[in-house]
C-alpha cells in the first residue's frame, strides 16, 4: 500500500509513453541563444546564483554567449546538490510548486545529490534518453525484446530512493516524490518489449535489515537461474508468456553482470550463442566495484567485454555503455574502441563538454585529462544546472567528431574520480565555501 501511494504522489503526465521521438536540428546559434537565456534566469529568479556563484566568477550577463566563451560561463560542482548541504531549494530558478520531481543520485557515501526537476525537465530527460537509445542501441528494433534489466523493479527503486534520504525534514518534503535518476533515465524502457527486473527483493530479509542495521543491504538475489530460463525458453519457442520475443538485451549495472559472469555463469561453463539476437547496454556506473548498495570488486573492461563474447557470442559492436550523473539532465551514449580498450563516450547536440585541468581548472586539449564540466540548456528550468563540474577525470579524446564511428560532437572516456585519485573533491578544488 504505501508504494503504491507513493506512487500516487506523482503527474499522471509521467505515465506518458514517450514513443513519438522526433531528432531535434539544434544549431549552435539556437544553442547559445538559449543557454544565454537560461543563464538570464538563473540570474534573474536565483538569489544563489546571482550573489553567490556569479560574484565568484565576477560574471555579468553578456550580450550574447558564443561557442568560443562556453568557458566563461559559471558552473557550480555536482557536489553543491549533496542533501547534507541542504542547499538545493537555494538553487531553484523556479517556484517550489513547480518541481514535480526530486531526481537522487545512488551515492555511496550515504550522501546523495537530491535535484529539483520540473515536467518539462523529466520531458527532456526522456528526450535525451531515447535519443541516446535510438543512436546507440537500435530502439526503434527493440519493441519485441526481451530486456534483463540487472536492478530492483521500478516501485522497490522509489521506496529505496525515499530510505536514500537522511534529513528527516527531507524524507516528509519530497520523499513522496524523490527518483533515483537512473530509474527516471530508463522509464522509457517499460514500455518497450518485456522488461524483466533481475534483482528480486526478499522482503522478510529486508524488513530485517532495515531493523537491525538501518539498512536495506542484505535484502536483494540477483537471479540469474531465471534469466537463463527466459533466454532458452524463448530460443525454443520464440516467445515469453505468449509474447513474440525477437532480441535480447541485458541492461542496467556493470557492475552486477560482471558479478554474473564471474560468480555463476563463468564457474558452470555455460556459453549460449546469441550472435544477431542480443546487445548490452550498461548504465549507471560502477566500474570502479562501488555503486549504491553494492560493493564489489572493479570491473576490468577488456575481461568484462570478453565474458560477454565467450559466454552469449556477443561481439564488441553490440556492447555499449551510458555515461550521465544526477545533477544534469545530458546523457552520453558510448561505444567499445578497440584502440583505446576502453567506452568512448560521445556528446549530443543538446550539449557542450569542457574538460578542465585538476591544476587550474583551466580547459585542456585533445589527449588531456580533467574533471568533466556538462554545459545545457535544456532540461534545466527548475534549477541552475545549466553548467556542472562533476568529479569524475576523463580524457578528451576528441573535440569535434568521433574518429571511429563518425558521430558528430565531442568524445571523451572516463578515467576515474578526483577524490580517487589524489584525495580531494571538486568542491575542495574550487574552494565553494560561503
Amino acid at each position: 500500500m504505501t508504494l503504491v501511494k507513493m506512487h500516487d504522489y506523482l503527474p499522471k503526465e509521467f505515465q506518458t509513453k514517450y514513443f513519438d521521438f522526433v531528432p531535434r536540428d539544434i544549431s549552435d546559434a539556437s544553442f547559445c541563444r538559449d543557454l544565454l537565456e537560461q543563464v538570464r534566469r538563473s540570474h534573474e529568479n536565483c538569489a544563489y546564483y546571482r550573489e553567490k556563484i556569479c560574484q565568484r566568477f565576477d560574471f555579468t550577463i553578456p550580450e550574447e554567449i558564443s561557442l568560443d566563451n562556453l568557458e566563461t560561463i559559471p558552473y557550480i560542482p555536482a557536489s553543491i546538490y549533496k542533501e547534507s548541504d541542504d542547499r538545493f531549494f537555494q538553487l531553484l530558478k523556479v517556484p517550489k510548486d513547480e518541481i514535480v520531481l526530486y531526481s537522487c543520485s545512488s551515492s555511496t557515501t550515504g550522501d546523495p545529490s537530491i535535484v529539483p526537476r520540473t515536467l518539462d525537465d523529466f520531458d527532456q530527460l526522456q528526450y535525451n534518453a531515447i535519443k541516446l537509445f535510438s543512436e546507440f542501441f537500435q530502439w526503434d528494433e527493440l519493441n519485441d525484446s526481451l530486456c534483463f534489466n540487472f536492478s530492483p523493479d521500478r516501485h522497490f527503486m522509489a521506496f529505496m530512493a525515499r530510505m536514500k534520504l537522511n534529513n528527516k525534514k527531507h524524507k516528509k518534503l519530497i520523499g513522496p516524490r524523490t527518483r533515483y535518476f537512473t530509474a527516471c533515465m530508463n522509464k522509457p524502457w517499460d514500455y518497450r518489449g518485456h522488461q524483466e527486473y533481475l534483482i528480486k527483493v526478499k522482503y522478510l530479509k529486508t524488513l530485517w535489515a532495515l531493523i537491525s542495521t538501518f539498512s536495506i543491504r542484505g535484502g536483494f538475489v540477483l537471479d540469474v537461474s531465471l534469466m537463463l530460463k527466459m533466454i532458452r525458453k524463448v530460443l525454443k519457442n520464440g516467445e515469453w508468456k505468449k509474447r513474440k520475443i525477437n532480441s535480447f538485451v541485458f541492461g542496467g549495472s556493470p557492475l552486477l553482470m560482471n558479478n554474473m559472469f564471474i560468480n555463476r555463469l563463468l564457474k558452470e561453463n555455460i556459453e549460449i550463442d546469441l550472435d544477431g539476437k542480443a546487445r548490452a547496454v550498461c548504465g549507471g556506473g560502477g566500474w570502479d566495484g562501488v555503486k549504491g548498495e553494492a560493493k564489489m570488486d572493479a570491473v576490468d573492461k577488456v575481461h568484462f567485454i570478453n565474458c560477454f563474447e565467450k559466454v552469449f557470442n556477443l561481439k564488441t559492436e553490440k556492447i555499449g555503455d551510458i555515461y550521465g550523473f544526477t545533477e544534469s539532465p545530458v546523457l552520453f551514449g558510448g561505444h567499445w574502441s578497440e584502440k583505446l580498450q576502453d567506452f568512448v563516450h560521445h556528446c549530443p547536440n543538446h550539449a557542450r563538454l569542457i574538460v578542465r585541468s585538476t591544476k587550474n581548472l583551466e580547459p585542456v586539449g585533445v589527449g588531456e585529462e580533467g574533471l568533466l564540466e556538462v554545459i545545457t540548456p535544456y532540461g534545466v528550468n527548475g534549477t541552475v544546472n545549466q553548467a556542472v563540474l562533476i568529479d569524475d577525470i576523463v580524457e578528451l579524446v576528441s573535440l569535434n567528431k568521433c574518429m571511429e564511428c563518425g558521430y558528430e560532437g565531442a568524445t571523451f572516456r572516463v578515467i576515474g574520480r578526483l577524490e580517487n585519485a589524489q584525495g580531494k573533491s571538486c568542491s575542495s578544488l574550487i574552494n565553494w565555501v560561503y
